[in-house]
């Protein structure tokens, strides 16, 4: 074999020197990026941190009387919560707040009736239905026939929005629970005659009938318990016995807001068979008391320095 010229052999070993040279920078490169990725830390995700409940158990009320100060309105929503919830689970607290409701003295009373409102949901609802809830209510209600003086009866409008803060709640509370539960413990609680009854529906028995049997056919809030006390035989008797309806007063519902009288002209003033939710004026045609709502003007006059009542809407018909 010939033996390679000096030349050739300075090419050959050029060749080899940058090849390594190339495989050395190869290897190092994949190396460093083998590091580099191995040293990257992974970005840690936002995962949602919940108060477990044996963090809320170990609170302790001078901690949750701090948190309720706290300028941030979460804490605080937060912390009310945690409140809410250990009272509403708490025999005991409950029965003081029956028991501050029931109270005649209004701040209490009221303090008392927007302390329940405020603990109660659609899961802890059930915890307050008993008796004592529902006669502590009526009872509030029955002290507030003399808070205030309550308005007349009028087809045209609910007055619920006139109505004392205290009243409304209790009302509502009542509602929810009826909702849920039936009207049975409303009954036994005597709201029919302790409240119901006391309601200003007219100046006599024949007026309270009929306008007490229109109002089932209007869109207010009452009708949230007098319509489930109307469908309630129970309750129909009782309505019967303080003469809101008439004797002869048969329950014929076939739609949810539907009335309709039995037995002769009775308390609704019409034939036999004629459904309240048809009744109107019989003083005027339909096509005129369409137009007079269409041509009603009302202005309400209160300088915000007393309660607002019926005498501050003056109506007026163009």
């Amino acid at each position: 074999m010939a033996a390679l010229s000096p030349a050739a052999q300075n090419r050959l070993f050029f060749l080899g020197l940058g090849l390594g040279t190339c495989a050395v920078v190869g290897l190092m490169r994949r190396l460093l990026v083998h590091y580099r990725d191995a040293a990257a830390l992974p970005p840690s995700e936002n995962k949602p941190q919940y108060i477990t409940q044996e963090v809320e158990d170990s609170l302790r009320l001078s901690t949750l009387d701090k948190l309720l100060d706290s300028p941030n309105f979460c804490i605080q929503e937060t912390t009310s919560i945690i409140i809410c919830e250990r009272a509403i689970h708490d025999g005991s607290t409950i029965d003081i707040i029956l028991a501050h409701i029931t109270r005649q003295d209004y701040d209490i009373r009221e303090r008392g009736v927007r302390t329940l409102m405020y603990m109660m949901n659609s899961a802890t609802i059930r915890l307050i239905n008993k008796p004592a809830t529902y006669f502590a209510l009526v009872k509030a209600l029955e002290y507030c026939i003399t808070d205030y003086k309550h308005n007349e009866y009028d087809i045209e409008w609910d007055n619920w929005q006139l109505r004392d803060a205290v009243e409304q709640e209790c009302l509502a509370i009542l509602g929810q629970l009826v909702d849920k539960f039936g009207v049975e413990s409303l009954v036994k609680a005597r709201f029919v005659e302790r409240w119901l009854a006391k309601e200003p529906w007219g100046n006599d028995e024949r007026e309270r009938q009929i306008n007490f049997l229109e109002s089932l056919r209007t869109r207010n809030q009452l009708n949230e318990l007098t319509l489930p006390l109307i469908r309630d035989m129970a309750g129909r008797r009782k309505l019967c016995e303080v003469k809101l309806l008439p004797q002869d007063f048969e329950w014929d519902l076939p739609g949810p807001r539907d009335v309709r009288m039995i037995n002769g002209e009775g308390t609704s003033g019409e034939d036999p068979g004629v459904w309240v939710e048809g009744r109107r004026r019989r003083d005027q045609s339909l096509e005129e008391e369409h137009i007079r709502r269409r041509h009603r003007e009302a202005m309400v006059l209160n300088d915000g320095t007393r309660p607002l009542g019926r005498d501050d809407i003056i109506q007026r018909e163009r």
